[in-house]
């Protein structure tokens, strides 16, 4: 499943980034990366706003279908 479908409150681990390589590196330097576990704090207007080790991360839903997780 992608993070997009991960509802507020939930936790996943990233599996795997997809996109192109801009956005792969881009997704990486904010901690995206496989086995990270991120929680969804919030959803607003399109966007979701993450928990990704000690930051909190807006992205939309675009890049939100870009990542692969897995329910933990």
């Amino acid at each position: 499943m992608t993070l997009e479908a991960v509802k507020e409150g939930e936790r996943a681990r990233i599996v795997r980034v997809n996109g192109d390589e801009a956005v792969k590196r881009h997704l990486g330097a904010l901690g995206f990366v496989a086995g990270t576990v991120v929680r969804v704090v919030g959803t607003s207007y399109g966007n979701m706003i993450l928990a990704v080790h000690e930051s909190r991360i807006a992205v939309n839903d675009a890049t939100a279908g870009n990542v692969e997780v897995d329910a933990v």
